[in-house]
C-alpha cells in the first residue's frame, strides 16, 4: 500500500477533468445543383477548373466520372469491373487515385482522362478503402470505417504514420470521405449528418460541422429504388473550392448537390 503522502499526486495522476466537449458550427446553404439520384457518391473532388471528379460505389455500377458541377451534367465516365466497389477519390501531382472498398487496391488513373494506369495493394494494416485526400506536399490521408486516419507518402504508398482520431478524449469511429482543407482534415462520418475538422498532427477533433436539414423531408423518403438503399442513402462527399472558400457536399443517391459556408472554415483562415 502507498504511503499516505503519495496518495494525492496518485489521485492527481489518476483522476483526470473531463474533456471539453467539442464545438458545433452550423452551415448555410449558398447554392444547390443538381446531382445524378442514381449515383451511390463515395468520394468529391474539385479539380481547377471548376469540373468535379466524383467517384461512385455499388457492386455493377462503380464508376469514376467528371461532372459540371452547375447544371450536374456527366462529362464523361470510366466504369469498374463489376466485381469492384467504387470508394474514395483524389487528385495528386497528376495522377487521380481511387479507393476500392473490400478488394484491397488503389486505382492509379491519368487525370485528364480518368484512364487506368496502374494499380497498387492497399498497405498493410488499411483493412478497406473509404475515403482518401491529400495535402498536395506528399502525403495522402485514408480512412478505413475506424478511427484511424492512414497517412500514406503519395508517390510510393507507403505508411508513413497512423493518426488515432479522438474527440473529447475518445475515439472517433466511422471517418469516411476526406478533404483536405487548410491544414486540416475534414470527414464526414458514417451515417451522420455531420462533418468532424480533424487536426492532423495530434488526431484530435477541432469542431464539428452540423449539415442536418440539407434535405427536405420529402426527398429524404424518395432516396434510394429499394430500403436497403433507402437506409444507406446517407451524407456522402466533400469537396472543397479554395478560391470561393465554399465546400461542396453531397450525399449517396442524393438529387442535390450543396454549396455551404461555415465559419468553421472562417476559424481555419484565421489560424496562425
Amino acid at each position: 500500500m502507498p504511503s499516505l503522502h503519495l496518495l494525492p499526486l496518485l489521485l492527481a495522476l489518476t483522476i483526470r477533468p473531463p474533456s471539453s466537449p467539442v464545438h458545433v458550427y452550423p452551415a448555410r446553404v449558398l447554392e444547390s445543383y443538381p446531382h445524378d439520384a442514381d449515383a451511390f457518391t463515395q468520394g468529391l473532388h474539385l479539380e481547377e477548373d471548376g469540373t468535379l471528379i466524383e467517384s461512385t460505389g455499388l457492386y455493377g455500377e462503380s464508376t469514376v466520372r467528371r461532372v459540371d458541377v452547375e447544371s450536374g451534367r456527366l462529362l464523361h465516365c470510366e466504369r469498374l469491373p463489376g466485381a469492384w466497389f467504387g470508394e474514395g477519390v483524389t487528385v495528386q501531382a497528376g495522377r487521380c487515385i481511387q479507393l476500392l472498398w473490400r478488394e484491397g487496391l488503389l486505382l492509379v488513373r491519368d487525370a485528364r482522362t480518368l484512364k487506368l494506369r496502374d494499380t497498387v495493394a492497399l498497405p498493410s494494416g488499411i483493412s478497406e478503402g473509404w475515403g482518401i485526400t491529400g495535402d498536395g506536399a506528399g502525403s495522402l490521408f485514408v480512412s478505413d470505417g475506424s478511427d484511424i486516419l492512414h497517412e500514406l507518402d503519395a508517390h510510393s504508398f507507403r505508411v508513413k504514420r497512423r493518426i488515432a482520431v479522438h474527440a473529447a478524449g475518445r475515439p472517433l469511429p466511422n471517418l469516411n470521405e476526406l478533404q483536405w482543407v487548410r491544414g486540416e482534415v475534414w470527414a464526414n462520418l458514417w451515417h451522420e449528418d455531420r462533418l468532424a475538422v480533424i487536426e492532423p498532427r495530434s488526431g484530435a477533433v477541432r469542431c464539428f460541422v452540423d449539415l442536418r436539414g440539407l434535405l427536405t423531408a420529402e426527398e429524404r423518403r424518395s432516396l434510394g429504388r429499394t430500403p436497403a438503399l433507402q437506409q444507406e442513402a446517407v451524407l456522402n462527399g466533400l469537396a472543397y473550392d479554395e478560391p470561393t472558400g465554399r465546400l461542396l457536399v453531397t450525399g449517396k443517391l442524393w438529387p442535390r448537390l450543396f454549396a455551404i459556408a461555415t465559419e468553421a472554415l472562417q476559424k481555419v483562415e484565421q489560424k496562425p
